[in-house]
């Protein structure tokens, strides 16, 4: 038996939540039958540096919960520094997958494949739905929210002057 195309998506994978599924499930589609889909997780590091704030989720549980997922066959945590060219030296892939949002990630990937002249494909996924509770940070602008509905009267006081 032949074995299938290996793909590879990167994010920070913070709260997972159904776009996150989609996008994984279509990367490895892209692959074809028997592809193989190897997830780099962002480190936590590089969320703060790429966002501005720590993810909600320490790198290590969200590396576990996207292992978990039934398109992932490998999840692994990516380097301390963002290394693009060391990944992809690393696993070889045959296509890499970009979420929607990820513009400036597709730009480097394929400046690296083209000065590197490496054989990879580059497929930019798109928006899964509507927008609403497919992003992490639209799920925790409506945690806030709602839990600041909870709150009594007097906590969301003190806390506007804290």
């Amino acid at each position: 038996m032949a074995s299938g195309k290996t793909v590879l998506a990167t994010g920070a994978f913070d709260l997972l939540h159904p776009g996150h599924i989609r996008f994984l499930e279509e990367s490895k589609k892209t692959g074809g039958p028997r592809a193989r889909l190897i997830v780099v997780v962002a480190r936590d590091s590089t969320v703060k540096r790429r966002k501005g704030r720590k993810p909600i989720m320490p790198e290590e549980q969200r590396r576990e919960i996207v292992a978990a997922l039934k398109p992932v066959n490998r999840a692994i945590l990516g380097h301390q520094e963002v290394d693009f060219l060391g990944i992809l030296q690393q696993f070889k892939p045959d296509i890499v997958c970009i979420g929607h949002d990820q513009n400036d990630i597709k730009k480097a990937v394929e400046k690296i494949i083209k000065h590197e002249q490496l054989p990879i494909r580059v497929v930019q996924i798109p928006r899964f739905g509507p927008a609403g509770l497919n992003s992490s940070t639209s799920l925790k602008t409506r945690v806030l929210r709602s839990r600041s509905r909870t709150l009594p009267s007097w906590s969301r006081t003190a806390r506007k002057h804290a």
